[in-house]
């Protein structure tokens, strides 16, 4: 296969019942400049019978199934990036679905935009079944405007919990950054795509096409869902603002905003769940020294910014 533009990463684990549309999806695309990498973590469903059916495709250039899970989907992550050979790099979630536009919009924006490092769009949230959501995660109209983050406003929004890039379906970027990142993300199992697009963001702007392209699906199976349940993705969300705090330049508000916001949470799971709220406080006060006096600070905050309409 010759060298490819664009290789898109399917990584897969249990997703046998969304497999299909998605493969389709990404093989109905306008731009077909691509290789397809299929991945799998030793899925105990149909998955791995699905995936052989299309190993043999011409786009597919590689097709990796684990014999033991791996425990983390961004170690498959960090796989599927030592296969790939495009200039850019779609990691297309295997239980996600998109319109046939959506590569070809992403390729030509990143084309004529060097200094910037990923494109991406906006999200229509799908159920279960593929029926449309009204639950918007994006806040804009789709005009088709394109809007631009530098490295530190992308930095801003993501430490106030307001992350536009909640969902990997919706992304290109260029592999060579990529290569270049702290690997830390791929021993996380919840949490990893925020540094993943935190360093990511380092080296170079953030464009967002504001078209809703691609297709989120929300199900009682994500890892996501579950791990909210259990505190887990709290704990990995208090590692990475520790991480935040010892790499970058945040100013004192700033970093005392976060665990703010990070006790307001562990607070919230106390509730619901007593022993362990109480376990996720104690190891928010263990690693980033948080108390309730920066929830009050948080509070002020916000409060102070509703009332004066500016951002404190």
């Amino acid at each position: 296969m010759p060298q490819p533009l664009v290789s898109v990463i399917v990584p897969n684990y249990n997703y046998a019942r969304y497999l299909e549309e998605r493969i389709e999806s990404i093989l109905g695309q306008s731009f077909q400049d691509f290789e397809l990498i299929l991945l799998d973590d030793c899925s105990t469903d149909e998955s791995r019978s699905i995936l052989e059916r299309y190993a043999t495709h011409p786009k597919v250039s590689h097709y990796v199934p684990n014999e033991h899970n791996s425990g983390s989907p961004f170690a498959q992550w960090e796989r599927g990036l030592e296969l790939a050979q495009g200039k850019y790099v779609w990691i297309a979630e295997s239980d996600d679905s998109c319109t046939p536009e959506l590569l070809g919009q992403l390729v030509s924006i990143l084309e004529s935009e060097p200094q910037a490092v990923m494109a991406h769009v906006g999200s229509v949230q799908i159920d279960e079944e593929g029926k449309p959501l009204e639950r918007d995660f994006d806040g804009w109209e789709p005009d088709g405007s394109l809007h631009r983050d530098s490295p530190e406003q992308y930095l801003y929004k993501a430490m106030r919990h307001r992350d536009t890039l909640y969902n990997a379906s919706k992304v290109l970027f260029r592999r060579t950054a990529a290569e270049c990142i702290d690997t830390t993300y791929a021993r996380m199992r919840y949490c990893g795509d925020g540094i993943f697009w935190l360093e990511l963001s380092r080296w170079g702007d953030v464009l967002e096409l504001r078209l809703k392209l691609n297709r989120f699906r929300q199900h009682t199976q994500r890892v996501t869902m579950r791990s909210d349940r259990s505190g887990e993705r709290l704990r990995e969300q208090i590692d990475i603002a520790r991480y935040i705090e010892e790499r970058y330049p945040l100013g004192w508000m700033e970093r005392h905003r976060r665990r703010g916001q990070l006790y307001k949470e562990c607070s919230r799971l106390r509730r619901r769940e007593p022993e362990l709220g109480t376990r996720c406080l104690g190891y928010l006060h263990q690693q980033l020294g948080a108390t309730r006096r920066d929830f009050l600070l948080e509070r002020l905050t916000k409060v102070l910014g509703q009332l004066t309409g500016r951002r404190y």
